[in-house]
């Protein structure tokens, strides 16, 4: 079985987390305070984290598919092929996001369809060498992408383009704004997300420091987060971040050092580039990993189908103004990230707890005999 490191997984959570989510603003709903969003909604998320890792905890040495097939039975492997068709889904979406990014930002005459196959195949290249070949690959990625997020914020504030008035007034719609806002979408989006290590959690190689790595690293994905979120409203200012297409790319647009210091879009891009691969292919390869498990199949013999319904389906969306219409209508119109995320972790839970106190007593019960 493979396995993979301490510091291999606190690279992948770090870098899947921020995945796509330098994209947006999060939590711009509740305007300057959105950064207070994307703090609560991590604190409220870590509730989600500990119910994930107690999941794990109870069954170290099996995926979600296994877990949810051993402990709900029928309704189970229903469930497990859920995640399967979600994992796809959101891997579909962090394609789109590649592809449209890209058409934004350089290769306006190149075919979004070339770009979003480019992208498809090296995730199923990715995918078809290991999982601890691609976990590798982020533990040699995420030095460079700390560093380049740091320079950033740097050059931000030696630029004098900050202006940390524009956070001012702090809570002017009360705190129920930012709550509202935090339990609807950053708790969910990105640290929710933490669920999709339910497929590598057993892949460990010392389940001992599974918990404790994990923490740390969700809240340095925290903190990273929560920096560039106040820098893109402190710079942009409420009003220009909202209707922003890529807030951090137009924030970085403006810097300007000693008159020669300028135009570090590329180093943006780059970033998004790295963070939206290294997540649409975790989401590609935790399905396929799962549909392999619950058909009992090799997985790299189902790598070319799911890709290729991944790589198709990100054609249903026309444009990037769709895109992100469809996926808050999905994910929260029709609770896609409440059941995925909370509700059937939740259960499972219980049904595990139940299961774990009635065959306890069972075996005192007959050592009493």
């Amino acid at each position: 079985m493979e396995r993979i490191s301490k510091f291999q997984l606190s690279a992948m959570i770090i870098l899947f987390q921020i995945g796509s989510s330098t994209l947006f603003e999060l939590g711009i709903g509740a305007k300057q305070d959105a950064w207070l969003t994307v703090l609560t909604g991590m604190a409220v998320s870590f509730l989600l984290l500990m119910l994930f890792l107690g999941i794990q905890r109870r069954e170290p040495n099996k995926s979600l598919v296994q877990i949810l097939v051993q402990y709900l039975g029928f309704f189970g492997k229903i469930a497990a092929f859920s995640y399967v068709l979600f994992f796809a889904y959101e891997s579909m979406r962090n394609v789109r996001d590649f592809g449209d990014l890209i058409i934004m930002s350089f290769l306006s005459r190149t075919p979004i369809s070339l770009i979003m196959l480019i992208m498809v195949l090296l995730s199923s290249y990715a995918i078809f060498k290991g999982i601890e070949v691609f976990f590798r690959l982020s533990e040699f990625m995420l030095p460079g992408v700390l560093l380049f997020y740091s320079l950033l914020i740097i050059m931000f504030i030696s630029s004098g383009i900050v202006h940390l008035d524009h956070l001012l007034p702090i809570l002017e719609n009360g705190i129920m704004s930012v709550l509202k806002v935090a339990i609807k979408e950053t708790s969910f989006f990105p640290f929710g997300q933490m669920v999709i290590f339910l497929m590598y959690w057993h892949y460990l190689a010392d389940k001992g420091i599974m918990a404790k790595t994990s923490i740390k690293a969700y809240f340095v994905t925290g903190l990273l987060l929560i920096t560039t979120n106040i820098m893109n409203i402190a710079i942009l200012g409420t009003q220009y971040t909202s209707i922003s297409t890529v807030p951090l790319l137009q924030s970085v647009q403006l810097i300007q050092i000693a008159d020669f210091l300028e135009r570090f879009d590329a180093l943006v891009i780059l970033l998004l580039y790295a963070g939206i691969f290294v997540k649409a292919t975790l989401w590609f390869q935790a399905a396929v990993l799962g549909f392999g498990e619950l058909f009992n199949l090799n997985y790299k013999k189902v790598i070319l189908p799911i890709g290729a319904a991944i790589y198709v389906s990100s054609f249903l969306e026309p444009n990037w103004i769709y895109h992100i219409w469809f996926g808050k209508v999905v994910a929260y119109n029709y609770m896609v990230n409440p059941v995925f995320i909370l509700f059937i972790p939740l259960l499972l839970f219980i049904v595990m707890l139940v299961k774990g106190t009635a065959e306890g007593g069972k075996s005192i019960g007959e050592r009493s005999r």
